[in-house]
């Protein structure tokens, strides 16, 4: 039944988007993609939570041999855990309410069937990553994801943003799946496999234990650090974060499902299914990664006006927050957040897209171009010009104002939302997820003495604090106050309901009390699985054995005492009581500063943005080269424009000049010598003696034929002559012999 599901769950997607591509595509319309689309993934939903009745604390891998090389085999199959199925379900759920949410927000588009075929595909690569047992059917997933948002991000290609945003997303990818692809051959060459557990010894988590004290743990480590390459560049993290804000020019649907179920997810996923290869050295790698991006994009985000792109920022923060929970040991934690923020990241985004959809509202009865008063994102319309960037003005949050009341449902579950987000206690999700990664790396610190993770520990706390001050700063701009574009806000309205119902569904998932109704102690993470052992060498190891346990069973819906219970009265969390009293304290006091930081940020941004007590304007000129450091991005993309690019463009002028100049001319030498000399040479050669040669023996022949012709006269008398005279010749020489 296991394998039945799991089949049904990624062939419907794709089902989906091969009936498009087999009649839709040639024909150029398919009107009734959207429910098609949406009707295979909400059976890959109900698939998903009747798979995770059938989760088992120490699953099988279902494999078969795909291909034989030699002696070498590389298999294809699926894994099924409890990590498994909670993504399944995070990628099944967001995506069922993106496409519900799309049939009103595309409504109208050119494309509008290509788009549901696309995020057919999409949803299918993820699911396939995700369920695969090996590294070989996560990298195809991994690429095929990578594919599916080119192109989606350039949707609208007919706009030269979405088409240089999607080239840039594909090829800054590149750069980290080339690490990660390196990375996956020092394994095989290592181990002759790809599997990760096939339930034998022959798995990489297994064969991984024998390292453990020798001399390859550099070699460990470094191999560990390139399959990360590959996170940094879909999860978007610092150095190469930069595609991820410019991939907002895309479908705002897009956007959700990227930045919640989908790409950025995979590179948390896969740092976090790995977790057995860490060392000390790669994991404190992914740590500092991790909370560098943290605090980098959260810091970009306070000074952003695009409501998408804050959004992004926000993304790219949250996504290092999860890599820094992994990087310190705390994977549960980083899974937890990378769980609840797929629910509030994913309202937030459809949140946003319902206010820019009631704002194209007013463009199309401005510019009568629809005349059902819808108008989408890629429509030409004036553009904002801000230090040089180009802002659409329904996205640009100086023209909002006081929308509240006019889109209140919008208001409420964006609001839901933000307070999940920022971290505030106790009834929103993201608040418990938040503490978990606080508090597993402060204890992480307190039991090392580590410097490092006390440092890790002040960056994740200070992006807290900012990520409260710059989304209230969000809800403060956009629907509080009075409106600033008073014939936008007249226009503006209430979306429609296949719009807002999704919002409603995120909103009660923002919430953590519905954990506890899916999950039970059937399906909390056990340490007697063999992937969620960690590698005797590693420092880092599982949550259930460092306190975070905890954390880990709020999130599955279970009590401390019932985990106890059963693993037969046993306390499967702690290693001794004084262990866990100081993983305790550390949670204690991560909670309280928590709360504190998140309370100061929303204290600051209601002091600036709603009372008006402090003017941002002032700050920003007064401090203005923090400022301008924040508002351009930390000149990252100038950096890779002024170095990276501009030497890439000059490298292949170099080539090219050295091509049309060295290469060509010494083909063209080489040519005019030929032409010159040895054409010359073989000319004469052959007018001198081969064609001498030839007349010489047609003169010859000429001659010789010349003279038989006069043997050949034709008259027969003559030939009668000449037979009788050889008769006669021949009787004489007969007589005289």
């Amino acid at each position: 039944m296991v394998v039945t599901l799991i089949g049904i769950i990624l062939l419907c997607p794709l089902a989906a988007f091969a009936i498009f591509a087999l009649f839709g595509l040639a024909k150029r319309s398919f009107p009734r993609q959207d429910l098609l689309s949406t009707a295979a993934m909400l059976v890959a939903l109900v698939c998903s939570f009747i798979l995770l009745r059938e989760v088992v604390p120490d699953p099988e891998p279902h494999t078969v041999d795909w291909i034989s090389i030699g002696k070498i085999t590389f298999s294809m199959g699926f894994y099924l855990d409890s990590v498994t199925v909670i993504m399944l379900i995070v990628v099944t759920l967001v995506s069922s309410l993106v496409h519900i949410f799309s049939i009103g927000y595309m409504h109208g588009d050119p494309r509008y069937p290509r788009f549901f075929a696309y995020l057919s595909l999409f949803s299918f690569s993820m699911l396939f990553l995700v369920v695969s047992d090996n590294l070989l059917g996560i990298y195809i997933g991994w690429e095929l994801v990578g594919l599916c948002s080119y192109l989606l991000i350039g949707f609208w290609f007919e706009k030269d943003s979405a088409a240089n945003a999607c080239k840039k997303a594909f090829l800054t990818t590149r750069v980290g799946d080339i690490g990660m692809f390196i990375g996956m051959m020092m394994l095989f060459a290592k181990f002759k496999t790809l599997s990760l557990y096939d339930g034998s010894e022959n798995g990489i988590f297994t064969l991984v234990e024998g390292l453990s004290g020798t001399g390859d743990m550099i070699w460990l480590s470094i191999a560990g650090v390139l399959i990360f390459c590959g996170a940094v560049g879909k999860s978007a993290q610092v150095p190469l974060h930069t595609w991820l804000p410019d991939a907002m020019e895309g479908p705002t649907p897009v956007s959700a499902l990227i930045h919640a179920a989908t790409m950025v997810a995979a590179g948390v996923y896969l740092t976090a299914r790995m977790f057995p290869i860490l060392t000390p050295g790669s994991s404190l790698v992914i740590a500092y990664v991790g909370g560098i991006t943290a605090l980098v994009a959260a810091t970009i985000a306070i000074v952003r006006f695009d409501i998408k792109r804050v959004l992004a920022y926000s993304t790219v923060s949250q996504l290092g927050y999860m890599m820094l929970a992994i990087g310190a040991g705390s994977y549960v934690a980083g899974l937890f957040h990378l769980t609840t923020h797929a629910f509030f990241k994913a309202l937030l985004f459809l949140g946003s897209g319902s206010v820019i959809h009631a704002f194209h509202a007013m463009h199309a009865h401005h510019n009568d171009e629809h005349t059902n008063g819808e108008e989408h994102e890629h429509d030409d319309h004036s553009l904002v010009h801000e230090h040089g960037s180009e802002i659409p003005p329904d996205q640009d949050m100086r023209n909002m104002g006081g929308l509240r009341r006019k889109m209140p449902l919008t208001f409420i579950t964006m609001l839901i939302a933000t307070l999940s987000i920022s971290g505030v206690p106790f009834i929103f999700s993201g608040f418990w997820s938040k503490d978990a990664i606080l508090g597993g790396v402060l204890g992480r610190a307190m039991e090392w003495n580590s410097v490092h993770h006390y440092l890790l520990f002040g960056m994740a706390l200070c992006a807290a604090g900012i990520t409260a001050f710059y989304m209230f700063r969000l809800i403060f701009m956009t629907f509080f106050g009075e409106p600033r574009n008073q014939e936008m806000h007249d226009m503006a309205h209430e979306s429609l309901w296949v719009m807002v119902v999704p919002l409603l569904v995120l909103a009660i998932l923002s919430l953590p009390v519905v954990n506890k109704l899916w999950f039970n102690k059937d399906y909390i993470i056990r340490p007697d699985q063999p992937h969620v052992h960690a590698p005797q060498h590693a420092y880092v190891s599982p949550d259930t054995k460092t306190g975070d346990v905890d954390f880990g069973i709020v999130f599955f819906g279970i009590s401390e005492a019932e985990a106890a219970e059963d693993e037969g009265g046993q306390d499967i969390g702690h290693a001794d009581d004084a262990h866990h009293a100081a993983h305790e304290l550390a949670h204690n006091i991560a909670m309280v500063l928590s709360i504190i930081v998140a309370g100061l940020g929303i204290l600051l941004s209601w002091l600036f943005y709603h009372r008006r007590r402090f003017s941002a304007e002032s700050v920003a000129t007064k401090f203005s080269p923090v400022y301008n450091l924040f508002w351009n991005k930390y000149y990252f993309d100038e950096f890779y424009d002024g170095v990276l690019v501009a030497l890439t463009v000059w490298k292949s002028r170099l080539f090219a000049k050295f091509d049309l100049s060295v290469v060509d001319g010494i083909v063209n030498g080489v040519a005019t010598i030929v032409r010159q000399i040895f054409a010359a040479f073989i000319g004469f050669f052959d007018n001198r003696v081969v064609d001498g040669i030839v007349n010489r023996v047609a003169e010859v022949t000429w001659a010789a034929g010349g003279r038989i012709r006069r043997i050949q006269t034709g008259a027969i008398q003559t030939y009668l002559f000449v037979v009788l005279g050889g008769i006669v010749l021949i009787i004489l020489i007969f007589r005289a012999l």
